[in-house]
């Protein structure tokens, strides 16, 4: 499945195709962060990071290597950047990359936001999806311009 994040430009350095769309988002970020409590926020952007999941297929994965690399076909089919997944004992982190840019100022972070909830929502249906315990808890933090994800205990 060939997705991506916005309409390409309809000539080249022609950011019409991007603009409405990209601006729409970037929006819609600002007025929920703007209008609903944080936790709501998150809730509600985390639903659409478990809609947006639920678009790709894991039934035949089965290690980590495999799921790293179905996540990174379905993100830069998006143009929204790649991760790497770390094992650990107690949890699996992913470190995403390359997240896409808010295309006008964002001083509220509103946008940051929004990537925050949707990515962890995302995960985390991806990791109950194979099988993780209601126990576990996934949580995503940005550190610089990277958004780390941790799910386990």
């Amino acid at each position: 499945m060939k997705l991506q994040a916005f309409p390409p430009p309809r000539h080249e350095g022609d950011m019409t195709g991007v603009g409405g769309l990209a601006l729409m988002a970037t929006m819609t970020a600002a007025e929920v962060a703007e209008n609903l409590p944080a936790q709501q926020a998150r809730g509600f952007f985390g639903a659409i990071g478990r809609r947006m999941a639920a678009l790709v297929p894991l039934e035949d994965v089965s290690e980590a290597t495999a799921l790293q690399d179905r996540i990174n076909d379905f993100w830069q089919d998006l143009d929204w950047g790649d991760i790497e997944l770390v094992v650990g004992d107690d949890a699996i982190t992913v470190r995403h990359r390359r997240l896409p840019e808010p295309v006008v100022p964002d001083l509220r972070h509103s946008w940051q936001a929004m990537l925050l909830g949707v990515l962890e929502g995302a995960y985390d249906a991806w990791f109950r999806t194979l099988g993780s315990g209601p126990t576990l808890r996934t949580v995503a933090v940005w550190k610089d311009d990277l958004l780390e994800v941790r799910h386990g205990r």
